[in-house]
């Protein structure tokens, strides 16, 4: 885990490439490497709870990475999903598919599709969130004397706090929706594979 002092290098880094307007991937890339001290539901209410003159710049960008981290985890389950409905599809395309496989393929296919629609609105999320950031760092006077030390008395203006609250919504949405769809996909994982091994396709 990375120390205090490495993770505010993590936020220096983060202040440059946001500036920098670098592609969306890029920043997400660094913002990875963060390691959130805490990544339950109470973060979001935390941060809100807060007067709109104590909103740090670390602790608004922890919630885009716990959303980030959700993401990857679902993304893992997601891609687990993909490749179980393709081995049942090939199942059922040699012979008919009895009541069992039609449900399971169906139900996949809602759910695949739901978890796309919730990454493209944590696309958009990421995109908003880092676009007023970048904005909020263009106009403030002493971002060049940014350093590690000092990265942790950043706070945002009230006008940035009032144009990001929205988006911080937005994630908590997608976060809320990441935590319904894993443990549904990883019960829809576990019939698909009874389904795959009953009919001899295991590997």
């Amino acid at each position: 885990m990375p120390s205090p002092v490495e993770q505010n290098a993590i936020f220096l880094s983060l202040v440059k490439e946001i500036q920098s307007s670098a592609s969306t991937g890029k920043i997400s890339e660094v913002l990875s490497d963060l390691i959130p001290t805490n990544s339950g539901p109470d973060i979001f209410e935390d941060l809100r709870s807060k007067n709109e003159s104590s909103w740090d710049f670390r602790s608004t960008l922890y919630i885009v990475r716990v959303v980030q981290e959700n993401r990857q985890s679902v993304n893992q389950a997601y891609e687990e999903a993909m490749s179980r409905y393709s081995k049942v599809n090939t199942i059922t395309s040699k012979r008919k598919a009895n009541e069992e496989e039609v449900r399971l393929k169906q139900t996949l296919t809602d759910y695949i599709l739901k978890i796309e629609s919730t990454f493209e609105r944590n696309d958009r999320c990421d995109e908003a969130m880092f676009k007023e950031i970048s904005k909020f760092l263009d106009g403030l006077e002493s971002v060049d004397k940014l350093n590690e030390s000092n990265i942790t008395s950043l706070f945002l203006s009230p006008k940035a706090v009032a144009l990001v609250t929205p988006i911080l919504e937005k994630y908590e949405e997608c976060y809320k929706e990441y935590g319904k769809l894993k443990p549904i996909l990883g019960r829809l994982i576990r019939i698909a594979d009874y389904i795959i091994e009953d009919a001899g396709a295991v590997g």
